[in-house]
């Protein structure tokens, strides 16, 4: 069968290869199926480019990826298919599936929906409708799937099992999402080279704050890939697709330390000799001095820190697990080694004063972070504070493009969503305003991506046509 694998065009801050359409169309082809990967992000596509791409490829069912941002895009979109292609199969998936899939599913029109990790239930249910033809094939029995039964109630299948061994799954098919074409423009840490390529080395994290949705696809469960597969796709990277910077994507790249200092070591010993960073963000506690020097030799130039708050009480009632006594140290040893840090800030979690808030603006000002990100608190689907947020409200009525974490969908008691989104703006003018910030920012980033970060983070629909041209002329 032939499938086409959409990624909306929504208004995304980073532009960068989908890795989870990438590792389905792997996958898919491992099992014979022919797949096209079509990201309408990275092409700016309308709906006319999306239905010619469907006219010229001809496929037998299109799968959407929907992210919390992309809801009513993913909606348009199917539409438009719809309204073009009434027989054509669409099946949707991704966090905001998973997260509600019965709300999302009623709420898209889509025809079919893939719960949780999809690899093997996208392929199962194609190999299924390519045997017995769709209207004959028993969706009951495929596990992990959402869908309309001939009564037009919405079915949920019995949850899907996580693949175990993560090497069984083939590197995404960087082919169909070629690096060179993507230029990621940087929230925070500019990048030392182009292309980059962001890579998955594991799956899952064990804790669970309470902002969080990784939890509802990977259920608290952590699963590695090989330190050789790692490795192996690396330098397929860097041999077939010219990369010259990696991106570890995971939630924790370093939650298993032994690991991290083997993928380091092979590193070393295969020089490899490629800047790389942890963008996502690693768990501060899990950054001994000793693993930092390997990553630093290994290339490690920059990670991310996600520390949410500079009050105790407010991360643990967010279910943070963190202690901030040991912030410090941390800070003092990737300086030593000369690995840069970003933290990640989040403001006006539940519990929130504007004291605390103060708090966290404060801890960010006093240590000694090369960058940091102040995020609004939102309440995205699957996390246990979305769930608290919902109460009063109907899900296929909230405005999604809402959920960019500067705009404030939730305010708190005495303070108001402007003056929440007026903390962001002082916090950020506060530390980057400071001569030495300012001056290194100026001269590490380039002026067209200081462009397309100012424009695409602070003035929303008036600055995404500049940080579109930005990135057309910057991609390389």
């Amino acid at each position: 069968m032939k499938i086409l694998l959409f990624q909306p065009n929504y208004d995304a801050h980073v532009i960068h290869p989908p890795l989870g359409l990438g590792y389905l169309a792997s996958f898919l082809r491992l099992k014979g199926q022919e797949v096209l990967i079509f990201d309408g992000t990275l092409n700016n596509a309308s709906a006319e480019d999306f239905l010619r791409v469907i006219v010229n490829f001809s496929p037998d069912l299109v799968g959407i990826s929907v992210l919390t941002r992309a809801h009513h895009k993913a909606k348009e979109l199917i539409g438009e298919i719809k309204k073009g292609f009434p027989e054509l199969l669409v099946v949707i998936g991704g966090t905001q599936v998973t997260a509600a899939p019965e709300e999302v599913l009623a709420d898209l029109g889509a025809d079919l929906a893939v719960i949780g990790e999809g690899e093997i239930t996208l392929t199962e249910l194609i190999e299924k409708i390519g045997e017995e033809g769709f209207k004959k094939t028993k969706l009951e029995k495929i596990d992990g799937l959402a869908y309309f039964d001939l009564q037009g109630k919405i079915r949920i299948n019995k949850a899907r099992k996580l693949v175990e061994n993560l090497d069984q799954i083939p590197f995404p098919a960087w082919d169909l999402m070629p690096p060179a074409n993507y230029r990621i423009v940087p929230i925070l840490e500019p990048i030392k080279s182009f292309p980059v390529a962001p890579i998955m080395t594991s799956r899952g994290c064990p804790y669970n704050c309470s902002f969080c949705a990784s939890n509802v696809t990977w259920q608290r469960k952590l699963r590695f890939r090989s330190p050789e597969n790692v490795i192996k796709e690396i330098k397929l990277l860097k041999g077939k697709y010219g990369v010259k910077e990696i991106h570890f994507s995971d939630d924790n790249f370093t939650m298993d330390i032994k690991r991290a200092e083997e993928i380091c070591n092979l590193l070393i010993e295969e020089k490899i000799s490629l800047p790389w960073q942890c963008p996502n963000g690693v768990r501060i506690d899990r950054l001994p001095l000793s693993l930092l020097k390997k990553m630093k030799k290994a290339g490690c130039y920059a990670v991310g820190l996600g520390i949410e708050s500079g009050n105790q009480e407010i991360l643990k009632k967010n279910q943070k697990n963190l202690n901030l006594e040991i912030v410090p140290e941390v800070l003092k040893n990737l300086k030593k080694v000369g690995i840069e840090s970003y933290g990640f800030f989040i403001l006006g979690l539940p519990g929130d004063t504007k004291q605390t808030i103060n708090e966290t603006i404060d801890y960010a000002l006093k240590n000694p972070f090369d960058r940091v990100w102040f995020n609004l608190f939102t309440p995205y689907p699957g996390s246990p504070a979305f769930n608290t947020w919902l109460e009063n409200r109907r899900f296929c009525e909230i405005d999604w493009n809402k959920h960019d974490c500067s705009t404030a969908v939730v305010g708190l008691k005495g303070i108001s969503g402007k003056q929440l989104e007026k903390f962001q703006k002082v916090a950020l003018g506060k530390f980057y305003l400071r001569p030495r910030n300012l001056f290194k920012l100026l001269v590490r980033l380039r002026p067209r991506e200081i462009l397309s970060l100012i424009m695409s983070r602070f003035f929303g629909k008036i600055g995404k046509p500049i940080f579109r041209l930005a990135h057309k002329f910057t991609r390389r």
